[in-house]
């Protein structure tokens, strides 16, 4: 198990708040423990990154790029390292926590990239009207990082906010902390200057405290529609900071001719059940003909729906599906289909809790037509 830090000003420190335990999903082990970041240490963060703020966003953007390229060369070197942990701490099977891990390394390129696109200096005259456009970082930001992708999305907002000159203080989820840990000790050992770059660890009051900072200069979240929506009430009143929303969805998936049925029934699949259906742009609702194509399509469904490999992140050979993300998440699921069933659903694949532990459930085939 890990002894977890923050990272605040440069160096590593032990949290003044609640401790809290990171659990792994496939056998509940403890893999990281440590204590949240108080209201204390969201301050001193915040003064560290408004002070180094001042020199950051003076840099050149090779200087920038520099450090970010250093990173994405710590990111290979530690490739299947840092793809186990992620795999341990969300259950995700390896062969899946492997291509977060290629996603971040190329968020780099990808980023470099779209700052020469949309930034650079502009003058024109308009009349007796002088006009000028230049880019200049926004300030000291926030990055609230989801549990399903706690590598690759945080990621896809630290890396172009570093780039433009900005300082960010990173909160991953609560339930993906060691993550986040291991992703800041690269960015440690790539150089990043003291109070560029700082984490604070914790669960709901941690994040409460820093979103509601008044010197904070923007927030990117990823994570529920709830939390979303609350933040965005919250930043109503401040239009000078940035508010970045990225929440989960209730996505539908139509099927309208079918020329290929294998095919049909392979990109259902991809699209309700990868990552255990834990990604906002899973499908939750499927729309089928009616008669004998879509008859045809729901049997093959169901029948490969049976043949979906479940087990741990490490099995050999690796699993489609690993467990939830927690005890919790398997209770609410098998509550929600046990609340459908009672409203005139009919279960043509039934969710069971399986035997490979308390996270582990099978995936679910539900018929909401009438």
């Amino acid at each position: 198990m890990s002894s977890g830090w923050l990272f605040i000003d440069g160096q590593r420190h032990t949290g003044g708040g609640r401790e809290f335990v990171s659990l792994d999903p496939a056998t509940m082990d403890a893999v990281w423990e440590g204590n949240a970041a108080s209201s204390t240490d969201v301050q001193r963060a915040m003064d560290a990154a408004r002070a180094a703020f001042k020199r950051w966003g003076r840099t050149s953007f090779a200087e920038r790029e520099a450090i970010t390229r250093k990173f994405a060369d710590k990111l290979k070197a530690n490739a299947e390292s840092l793809a186990s942990i992620i795999s341990q701490e969300t259950g995700k099977p390896l062969w899946e926590t492997r291509t977060e891990v290629t996603t971040m390394i190329n968020k780099v390129d990808i980023s470099v990239k779209a700052y020469h696109e949309r930034t650079g200096s502009q003058d024109g005259q308009v009349g007796a009207v002088r006009t000028a456009l230049r880019h200049r970082p926004h300030g000291v930001v926030a990055v609230f990082g989801p549990y399903n992708f706690p590598g690759h999305l945080p990621n896809g907002h630290i890396v172009p906010a570093l780039l433009a000159g900005n300082c960010v203080i990173f909160k991953p989820s609560e339930l993906t902390p060691r993550v986040a840990e291991e992703t800041v000790k690269l960015w440690e050992e790539a150089g990043i200057p003291p109070g560029v770059l700082q984490l604070l660890q914790g669960e709901r009051a941690t994040g409460e405290a820093l979103a509601q900072h008044h010197d904070l200069d923007g927030l990117f979240f990823t994570g529920s529609s709830r939390t979303g929506l609350l933040l965005q009430q919250q930043f109503a009143a401040h239009p000078g900071r940035i508010l970045a929303l990225e929440m989960g969805g209730n996505n539908p998936l139509i099927v309208g001719d079918i020329s290929d049925l294998k095919a049909t029934v392979y990109d259902i699949l991809q699209s309700a059940y990868l990552s255990s259906g834990q990604r906002c742009t899973c499908a939750r609702r499927l729309f089928v003909p009616k008669g004998k194509s879509g008859d045809a399509l729901i049997e093959a469904l169901v029948t490969a729906i049976g043949k979906i490999r479940i087990g741990a992140w490490d099995d050999d050979p690796q699993p489609f599906m690993g467990p939830l993300i927690s005890v919790r998440a398997a209770d609410q699921l098998l509550a929600a289909q046990t609340q459908l069933i009672a409203q005139g659903a009919q279960a043509l694949v039934t969710m069971k809790r399986l035997p490979l532990g308390a996270a582990f459930v099978s995936p679910a085939l539900l018929d909401v037509t009438a």
